[in-house]
């Protein structure tokens, strides 16, 4: 039959309606989608601390047929995984077989990074995408900063405006401004216990610096004091051994051989016992604080 009219009374059982035969009536003016008023119609809202989400009361159509829902309807989200995500989505299906709307969850695939699963459209069934639930590696708790409000994508729900004076988007609005200063909160928290722990890392850091440097400056003055006095002491040694054997001659060539030894910056002698190289070497005094010169012997 290509032409359809309609809806007439009856007269002897002549017109007979079907429920299919009011939808698609109402259909004609009313899209699909939620009811806009109040904004909170059919809201995804996280459970009580728990792996549940709540639908709050509102209305929808689906193709002529509608839902109406007058508290809370609360929905259990499955496990998490112990290693992967997942995206579950809320949606209002509506079942031809079952003649019924209703809504369910269904299930995403684990993934490291998971896509929701798609809406089933056909000549089984119909449905319209509330929100999105991510399910984190194991998560305990669902947050309202897990779900993500879907109603007012039109391509996955939308809004049924057309029997309305205007729609209310305030708690949608306030949904999203919710999630923005809980999400700035969460960055500016971030960036301060990275900041704090570089802080507390570079004071840390030159503390030890100074403590090996101070550590290395005191074991060199000791180690050149202990060297200073040897040499001095070796030095007095020999002079006193042949102290008693020089001639007037001889003193007078050693007084100034020890003259020599004051001006000159290196009067000593070493050799290196690996190689067998000469060193002269001698000692400086650079700001106050004293170094050691050496130059090989050619």
């Amino acid at each position: 039959m290509a032409i359809k009219s309609g809806i007439f009374n009856s007269v002897n059982n002549d017109r007979r309606y079907k429920a299919e035969d009011f939808a698609a009536y109402f259909a004609t003016f009313i899209g699909n989608g939620i009811f806009p008023n109040p904004s909170t119609g059919f809201q995804v809202i996280a459970g009580n601390n728990s792996m549940t989400v709540a639908l709050r009361a509102g209305k929808a159509w689906i193709h002529g047929y509608y839902i109406v829902n007058d508290a809370d309807y609360n929905l259990t989200v499955d496990a998490a995984d112990s290693a992967l995500n997942r995206i579950d989505r809320v949606v209002l299906q509506l079942n031809y077989f079952n003649r019924s709307i209703m809504p369910i969850i269904k299930k995403g695939a684990y993934a490291t990074s998971p896509v929701a699963p798609a809406l089933k459209r056909d000549a089984d069934a119909y449905e319209l995408a509330l929100a999105d639930v991510h399910v984190g590696k194991g998560a305990l708790v669902i947050t309202q900063a897990n779900i993500t409000d879907l109603r007012l994508n039109t391509s996955l729900c939308g809004i049924a405006h057309g029997v309305v004076n205007q729609a209310d988007t305030t708690t949608i609005f306030n949904q999203y401004q919710s999630w923005f200063d809980q999400y700035s909160n969460l960055k500016a928290t971030e960036f301060n216990t990275w900041k704090n722990n570089l802080q507390t890392d570079m004071i840390t850091w030159i503390e030890e610096q100074e403590a090996a440097f101070l550590s290395w400056k005191n074991k060199e003055v000791t180690d050149f004091s202990a060297w200073s006095t040897q040499q001095k002491d070796e030095f007095l040694a020999w002079f006193l051994t042949i102290r008693g054997i020089l001639n007037t001659d001889a003193a007078g060539n050693l007084q100034l051989q020890i003259d020599d030894h004051k001006v000159d910056p290196m009067p000593h002698q070493s050799v290196d016992s690996t190689t067998g190289k000469k060193y002269k070497c001698g000692l400086g005094v650079e700001n106050g604080m004293p170094y050691i010169l050496y130059e090989e012997v050619l």
